[in-house]
């Protein structure tokens, strides 16, 4: 056996070599993928003088958990036919995915983001409001600069600065500082947000969107909070589409009691795109607020 077959002796191996060109996997995948490749990898590292004598195996170990992650992880992979063999197998490929499994993935995507680090946090949206049926464009597209002991807006050339409210979370609110008390547990983490009896999930979801839109929340905590949205009843996902902007993402909605409301996600980079929240119910209904994170991120200065 040539060291070429003794490396593609495993289980899983005929699929692989049929499976052909396919689409790259989404970076969800192979978040996944590669964290079951990196926990096979540490307990090969522990080698015995028993396993050098079995390194071959120990390769065949390896790249059969590299197959098992890439089948878990969505990577299509085709069954491999003889000759005069039916109609070929479908790809693996297409499975209705819920918001738990879109929200649990985009989770892994937001932990694996670097730091973020500055004396600043910007945010470059545009805020939109009014009526469809009347819509005539109300909008005004300005900068926010957070720092940790105030904020500035700049808006058209002229600069307000006063004091930052903070984030609210249940009935207290945080400042940036605060941010990094914040539990990264899902389940307190949903505790803290999920607190109006009255408005029981929404003011979740309108938080946790409020904080992944805006704030300079750690990759942990980003983490935690689409875990905590995954945790929640409630929550549909409405699928692909394009923001006001043009940019593609994947939507999720929330039907509550005073409103109906939507968050665009990119899911390459866990970012927040777009939220909208629409009034269904008093003299307000039909009345629609809209915020298009154009950009949001550290800067080193103002302007």
């Amino acid at each position: 056996m040539t060291e070429r077959q003794d490396l593609l002796d495993f289980p899983g191996t005929e699929a692989l070599q049929a499976a052909g060109h396919v689409e790259p996997p989404s970076p969800q995948a192979l978040a996944r993928a590669m964290a079951a490749v990196r926990a096979a990898a540490q307990d090969e590292a522990v080698v015995t003088p028993l396993r050098r004598r079995r390194l071959a195996s120990g390769r065949r170990i390896v790249a059969t958990v590299l197959v098992a992650a890439a089948c878990a992880a969505g990577v299509v992979v085709y069954t491999n036919q003889g000759a005069g063999s039916p109609a070929a197998q479908a790809p693996q490929q297409g499975k209705t995915v819920s918001a738990a499994t879109f929200l649990t993935d985009t989770a892994a995507v937001a932990a694996a983001r670097p730091m973020s680090s500055g004396p600043y946090w910007k945010v470059h949206m545009k805020v939109t409001y009014g009526k469809p049926s009347t819509w005539h464009g109300e909008s005004s597209t300005f900068d926010e600069y957070i720092s940790r002991s105030g904020y500035t807006i700049v808006d058209g050339g002229r600069t307000f600065k006063k004091p930052h409210s903070g984030w609210r979370l249940g009935p207290k609110t945080f400042d940036w500082n605060g941010l990094d008390q914040l539990p990264t547990d899902p389940a307190k983490l949903l505790e803290i947000m999920d607190s109006s009896k009255e408005y029981a999930g929404q003011s979740a979801f309108l938080q946790a969107s409020h904080l992944l839109g805006e704030s300079p929340a750690s990759p942990q905590l980003r983490a935690a909070l689409f875990k905590a949205l995954a945790g929640m009843n409630g929550v549909k996902l409405v699928g692909n589409v394009k923001d006001s902007a043009g940019r593609e993402g994947t939507e999720l909605a929330f039907d509550g009691i005073p409103s109906s409301d939507r968050v665009i996600v990119d899911p390459k980079t866990s970012l927040l795109l777009e939220a909208t929240q629409m009034s269904t119910k008093g003299h307000d209904l039909g009345l629609i607020e809209r915020r298009t994170y154009l950009s949001v991120g550290p800067a080193e200065k103002i302007g």
